[in-house]
C-alpha cells in the first residue's frame, strides 16, 4: 500500500500547492480591484467636494470654506479638511502626508493619491489642489480607513483555506479508497505471485477483474509461469536423464577399467592356482606323509583365500552401487587403490608407491566414486610410464588452493596427488584432456572417456582436478575435494 500512500500524498500537495496559487491570485485581484474602487470614489468625491469649497471660498472667504468642509466631514464616512501644503508637520492644517509623497504633491500639485501604513491599519489619502485666492497652496484631503480591506483579505484567505482543506481531504479520501481498490490490492496480488513464481510455485493463476494495465501485467505473469513450469519439468526431466546417462558411463569406465586390471590379474592368479593345483596333485597321488598332506592342504587353502581375496576386490570395484557420501579415510583409499593395480603395474613394469601422510586425511566422499576416479588417474600414469618407471599416490590436506576454478571456497582441502615420471602432455593438449573422447594413447589402449569421468566425479563433489605436465618430464594430476567439516 505504500504506492497508494504515495500517490495520494502526491495529490494532496499538488492540490493544496493549486489552491494557494489560486487563493494568493483571487486575494491579490481581490484587493487590487477594491484599492481602484476606493482610489475611484475618493477622487469623485474630492473633485466634488473642490469645486464646492472653491465657490464658498471665493464667494464667502476662507472661514466659511473650512466650517463647510467641517460640515461636509461630518456628512461623510470619509474625512475631509483643508491642508496647507507648506505647512509644518504639527499645524492643524499640515497634510497628513509625510516623505517623499508629501515632497511630490508639493512639487506637482496635480491630485494624487498616497497610501500610509499605520500601526492599526493603512488608510488611503487623496489629494485634491484647490484653485482659489490665497496666498498658500490649499489642497482638499480625503482620508479613507483601509481596515476593512485588511478584514476583507483575511476572510477571503480563511474562506479559501477552508475550502481548500475541505477539498483536499474529500480528494484525499476519494483517492485512497480508488487507489487502494484500483492500485492497492492488485498490486498485491501481483507481488504475492511473485514470490510464489521466486519460491518454484507455479500454480494458482492470478486472475484480476479489472481491464487496465495491471491485468494485463498478470495475464502476462500467468503465461510467464506456466513457461516457467513446463521449462522446469523439461530440465528436471533432462536433469534426470543426464544423471542417468552419467551414472550408466561411470559404470561402462568402471567395467573398462576391469577389463585392464582382469588382464593383469589372470598372471596374479596363475601363481596360486599353480600351486593349488600341484599341490592337490600330491595329495591324490598319495606320495606325501602325513605331516605333508596337513601342510599342503594349509597352502592349498592359504592360496584360496589369497585368490578369492583378489576376485572379490576386483568385484567389489566394479560394483554398481547407489552414491552414498561418508567420512573416509583418502590415505587408506589410495593406499587400497594401489594395491589393486600393482598386478597391472607389474605387468608393465611400473611400480606403485603409496606415500604415507603425516596425519589422517579424510573427506565426506563417495568412496566407490572416488577410487573410480583415483583408479583412472592411476592407470593413465601406468600407462604414460616407460618400463622401470615409478607411479606415486600421496593424501594431504591444503587451506588454499592457487588457481583454483572460479565458485569454490577457500578451503580447507583434501587432495589426493597421482604423479609419474612419463612421457608428459604437451601444453596446447591440456586444455583438452577432460573432454570425453579425447586421448593421446594409441587405438585400442583408451576410450578417452577415462578422465573426463575422473572429472565429473570430483565435480559432484564440490571439487576438482589439476593437471601439472611437461613433455618427457611426467605428469602430477591432484583431485581436490573439500574436506570432512569444511
Amino acid at each position: 500500500m505504500r504506492l497508494v500512500r504515495r500517490l495520494t500524498l502526491y495529490l494532496l500537495l499538488a492540490m493544496g500547492v493549486v489552491f494557494g496559487i489560486d487563493t494568493f491570485l483571487s486575494v491579490r485581484s481581490h484587493l487590487a480591484l477594491f484599492d481602484e474602487d476606493v482610489r475611484r470614489d475618493e477622487k469623485v468625491l474630492g473633485a466634488a467636494l473642490a469645486r464646492a469649497v472653491e465657490r464658498v471660498w471665493q464667494r464667502q472667504g476662507e472661514a466659511d470654506a473650512v466650517s463647510f468642509l467641517t460640515s461636509m466631514d461630518a456628512a461623510f464616512e470619509v474625512d475631509v479638511r483643508l491642508v496647507y501644503l507648506d505647512a509644518e508637520p504639527d499645524d492643524a492644517f499640515a497634510p497628513a502626508a509625510r516623505g517623499r509623497a508629501l515632497q511630490a504633491l508639493r512639487r506637482e500639485r496635480t491630485l494624487t493619491h498616497v497610501r500610509e501604513e499605520g500601526d492599526a491599519a493603512a488608510r488611503l489619502l487623496t489629494y485634491v489642489p484647490l484653485n482659489v485666492p490665497s496666498a498658500r497652496p490649499v489642497a482638499l484631503e480625503v482620508s479613507e480607513s483601509l481596515a476593512h480591506e485588511r478584514s476583507y483579505a483575511t476572510a477571503r484567505v480563511r474562506g479559501t483555506l477552508l475550502t481548500g482543506a475541505l477539498a483536499v481531504l474529500a480528494c484525499g479520501a476519494v483517492a485512497w479508497v480508488v487507489g487502494t481498490r484500483v492500485v492497492g490490492r492488485p498490486v498485491d496480488a501481483l507481488v504475492a505471485k511473485a514470490r510464489r513464481i521466486g519460491r518454484g510455485d507455479f500454480s494458482e493463476p492470478l486472475a484480476l477483474r479489472t481491464r487496465d494495465e495491471l491485468s494485463q501485467l498478470a495475464r502476462e505473469m500467468n503465461a510467464m509461469a506456466a513457461e516457467l513450469d513446463a521449462a522446469a519439468r523439461r530440465v528436471a526431466h533432462e536433469t534426470a536423464a543426464r544423471l542417468q546417462t552419467l551414472e550408466q558411463l561411470h559404470h561402462a569406465d568402471r567395467l573398462t577399467t576391469v577389463g585392464k586390471l582382469a588382464s593383469g590379474l589372470a598372471h596374479e592368479l596363475g601363481t596360486p592356482l599353480n600351486v593349488v593345483a600341484g599341490r592337490a596333485k600330491m595329495i591324490a597321488t598319495g606320495e606325501l606323509e602325513t605331516e605333508e598332506v596337513s601342510e599342503s592342504a594349509r597352502i592349498v587353502a592359504e592360496q584360496a583365500e589369497r585368490m578369492t581375496r583378489i576376485v572379490r576386490q576386483l568385484l567389489d570395484f566394479a560394483r554398481r552401487g547407489v552414491s552414498e557420501k561418508r567420512d573416509t579415510d583418502l590415505g587408506a583409499l589410495a593406499r587400497q587403490t594401489t594395491s589393486l593395480l600393482e598386478t597391472l603395474g607389474a605387468k608393465r613394469s611400473v611400480s606403485l608407491t603409496c606415500a604415507e601422510p603425516p596425519e589422517p586425511v579424510s573427506a565426506k566422499v563417495d568412496p566407490a566414486q572416488i577410487q573410480q576416479a583415483l583408479t583412472n588417474l592411476v592407470v593413465n600414469a601406468i600407462q604414460a610410464s616407460a618400463s622401470g618407471g615409478t607411479v606415486t599416490l600421496a593424501a594431504s590436506t591444503s587451506e588454499q588452493a592457487e588457481g583454483a576454478p572460479p565458485n569454490h571456497a577457500a578451503g580447507p582441502w583434501a587432495v589426493l596427488e597421482v604423479r609419474d615420471r612419463g612421457t608428459g602432455i604437451a601444453a596446447e593438449k591440456l586444455t583438452e584432456i577432460f573432454d570425453p573422447f579425447f586421448t593421446t594413447k594409441p587405438v585400442g589402449e583408451g576410450t578417452g572417456l577415462g578422465l573426463a569421468v575422473a572429472y565429473g566425479i570430483a565435480q559432484e563433489h564440490g571439487g576438482w582436478i589439476e593437471v601439472q605436465s611437461e613433455p618427457s618430464r611426467g605428469s602430477c594430476f591432484r583431485i581436490w575435494l573439500p574436506r570432512s567439516g569444511a
